[in-house]
């Protein structure tokens, strides 16, 4: 478990992959989110390079290769504030 992070007006996520060492898959479970003008999409590129831009409630949960997908928010956040919690798992013994 990585833990919460709270975003607020203007944040963004350039685009990026995680450290290997560490992640193989991560999960993304948006807590709550308050008065935004418009909804925060995170941006998740396939293996075939497709980008999905996935709309999040509170609960919902995007699981995703954090290590081998490039995945940002690119735009910024327009509005309240965004509360996320994220997970991060590596297999033991996996390099």
């Amino acid at each position: 478990l990585y833990g919460m992070r709270r975003y607020e007006d203007g944040a963004r996520l350039l685009t990026h992959v995680d450290r290997e060492s560490t992640h193989a898959a991560s999960l993304i479970v948006n807590v709550a989110q308050d008065t935004l003008e418009r909804p925060w999409t995170v941006e998740v590129h396939d293996h075939a390079d497709r980008l999905h831009e996935v709309v999040m409630e509170p609960g919902d949960v995007v699981y995703y290769e954090s290590a081998a997908c490039l995945h940002a928010r690119n735009t910024p956040l327009k509005g309240g504030n965004y509360i996320n919690l994220f997970a991060h798992y590596r297999p033991v013994g996996d390099p």
